[in-house]
């Protein structure tokens, strides 16, 4: 677990010996730093530490004791600068060390974990026996291996889903390639279809057309080959029957049917010839 150094009048000594120097109103106002700083009065407690900051020879104190104050407000950044103020005018390690791990706890809160163990191992270089700050040490370490093994999980889960989605753009082209291949297919066999039913009506064409050559011949040979003088099928003109012909083909009917009527009244035992009337 992580803890947190809070130790700010340390660095002030105390109010007395402020105020048996000069510049009384500087040292007023660190006094009234600390007074508002115990009372939880953050932001009047890092006024009044910057406004005492001038005074000679408390200025990295000043500092020191604003940056605590701004680390329990909102104002993580000036706090840091007001560490990092502290640790360069000031020659007392004990301070410097305090510096140092405050900012380190500060790094910690930003999820700032490697800048927090370079800033817990200042600390512990001004002051081997910084307890917490050796604590504090270890545990931005297990927090660093914890972040190290979550962003190698990560690494792993992405490197994964990339493949997962390599292997499904492969599948997917593959599926292309076979929704292609089949189209083709089936275009080819609809090409071989079209080209089959052109050839099959070509033939049909051909078939009809050497009928009708024939059934062509046919008729001319039916006309006797005839041609005429520049060769062409003379028409064969219907023949005319005249009236003395015409008058022995119904004589020859006459008589068929006497001999029809005879048949008949012979078979009915009569013997007569009986004349039917004529239809026509």
């Amino acid at each position: 677990m992580i803890r947190f150094f809070s130790y700010i009048s340390i660095f002030l000594f105390s109010a007395s010996t402020l105020l048996g120097q000069t510049n009384l109103e500087l040292k007023k106002k660190l006094i009234d730093g600390v007074n508002s700083f115990n009372e939880a009065e953050l932001e009047s407690a890092a006024n009044s530490f910057a406004e005492g900051g001038e005074l000679e020879g408390y200025e990295d104190i000043a500092a020191y004791n604003r940056g605590r104050a701004l680390m329990e407000t909102e104002n993580k950044e000036e706090a840091l600068g007001a560490f990092k103020n502290a640790i360069d005018k000031s020659e007392n390690s004990v301070l410097k060390s305090h510096a140092w791990y405050n900012s380190g706890n500060q790094n910690l809160m930003n999820g700032e974990i490697e800048t927090a163990i370079d800033n817990y191992k200042s600390a512990l270089r001004e002051e081997p026996s910084f307890a917490e700050a050796r604590n504090n040490l270890s545990e931005a370490y297990k927090l660093l291996q914890q972040q190290q093994q979550q962003q190698e999980n990560q690494d792993q889960e992405n490197k994964d889903q990339e493949n997962d989605e390599q292997q499904q753009d492969e599948q997917q082209q593959d599926d292309q390639q076979q929704d292609d291949q089949q189209q083709d297919d089936q275009q080819q066999d609809d090409q071989q279809q079209d080209d089959q039913q052109q050839d099959d009506q070509q033939q049909e064409g051909q078939e009809n057309q050497e009928s009708e050559e024939e059934e062509e011949k046919e008729d001319d040979e039916g006309k006797g080959g005839q041609e005429d003088e520049n060769g062409e099928p003379k028409e064969v003109k219907e023949k005319q029957l005249s009236k003395e012909e015409m008058a022995r083909i119904l004589e020859n009917l006459e008589n068929e049917e006497e001999k029809i009527q005879a048949k008949l009244m012979k078979k009915k035992g009569s013997g007569k010839k009986k004349t039917i009337e004529k239809q026509w």
